[in-house]
Parts: structure tokens; C-alpha cells; sequence
């Protein structure tokens, strides 16, 4: 679309949806927009009727687009994370709710791993860390042994210890977490 309408002097903003429609219209609602900044500022006015988290991802077209995939990869891999941890509680009896409250409580300290993550990959510092691949692949192990153990599908835990196990076979098994960051660049194709 772009190719097209450039040369004829059309302006446009691409845009990605990224609530679920009870969020449309609503403070809550989010939506992306790339293309022009100075027509994204022009028509933001309109563009609130979606919701007030009307949100400009830059000047080129697919900006919106890829920050919409990068955010759901993250979001459908933390929920299902969620819901193994969930199935974990119940079959072992311990209260739902501490999990909720667990899990709450991790936010921000997810957040200050997202942020070591974020800055480790820029630089490409995959050392100095204070926990190894080595030491992290225990994590996807027990779950995989546990969900096994008691007939619990386990294929999100399967690709995690994967993808460390690529990473300790190309001898960086004692690198930061960060590491995988080059590992899953890497095609498999």
C-alpha cells in the first residue's frame, strides 16, 4: 500500500488493534499507528474514539504491525505461563489465590528483568550474570519431569529447554539468559 501511495501523495497511517472489543472506546483501548507523525498528530483527535491509548510507533508503515506481533509474543507467552503455573497449584493443592498474589507481586520484578534483558542484548553482554543457562535449564526441566509425573501437556516448557540446551551445546551454557536473544535469531529453517 505504501509503494502506492506514496508517489501518488496520499498520506496514511497503518495501524494495529490491540485490545480485545470490550476495550474499543474505552480509556483502556489500545491502539498503534505508523506512517506520518504530523498526520498521526492531525487525526489523533479521531483516532481517541478507539480508545485512549492512541499510540504512535513510528515514521515507517510496518512499525505498528511489528510492535503489535513483538507484544503479543510476549503477552501470549507470559499468560501461558500463567495458566501452566495455575494447573501446577491445583494439582498440588495450594491455593490459586497465594498464586495470583505470587504472581502479582513478581511484576516488578519481571520488570527490572526485562530492563537487564533489554540492556544486556543492546550491548551484546552476555556475561557477568548471576544466573547461568546452565543453572536456568533446571527451571524447564522440572517443570517438563512434574507435568510428565502427572500427565500435564508440557510443550510450553519443551521449546524453553530447547533453546538453552542450543545455547549450552554451542558452549554458552555459563552466558547470561540474555544470550538466547542470539540463539533464537538463528533460523532453525
Amino acid at each position: 500500500m505504501q509503494s502506492w501511495a506514496r508517489p501518488l501523495g496520499i498520506e496514511y497511517l497503518d495501524g494495529a488493534i490491540m485490545s480485545y472489543p470490550v476495550g474499543i472506546g474505552k480509556p483502556e483501548g489500545t491502539a498503534l499507528y505508523s506512517g506520518s507523525e504530523e498526520l498521526f498528530k492531525r487525526v489523533k483527535p479521531v483516532l481517541l474514539a478507539f480508545g485512549d491509548n492512541a499510540t504512535f510507533a513510528g515514521d515507517e508503515i510496518g512499525h505498528a504491525s511489528a510492535l503489535d506481533v513483538a507484544a503479543l509474543i510476549w503477552a501470549m507467552s507470559a499468560m501461558m505461563g500463567f495458566l501452566e503455573g495455575y494447573i501446577i497449584c491445583e494439582a498440588e493443592n495450594t491455593p490459586v489465590e497465594r498464586y495470583m498474589q505470587l504472581v502479582k507481586g513478581l511484576m516488578p520484578v519481571l520488570e527490572s528483568l526485562v530492563a537487564d534483558l533489554y540492556a544486556r542484548v543492546r550491548a551484546k553482554d552476555y556475561g557477568n550474570t548471576q544466573a547461568a543457562l546452565e543453572t536456568w535449564a533446571v527451571g524447564p526441566r522440572e517443570v517438563i519431569g512434574w507435568c510428565k509425573a502427572h500427565l500435564v501437556d508440557h510443550s510450553i516448557a519443551d521449546p524453553q529447554l530447547l533453546l538453552i540446551e542450543k545455547a549450552v551445546a554451542a558452549a554458552k551454557g555459563q552466558a547470561d539468559f540474555a544470550y538466547l536473544y542470539e540463539v533464537l535469531k538463528k533460523s532453525s529453517a
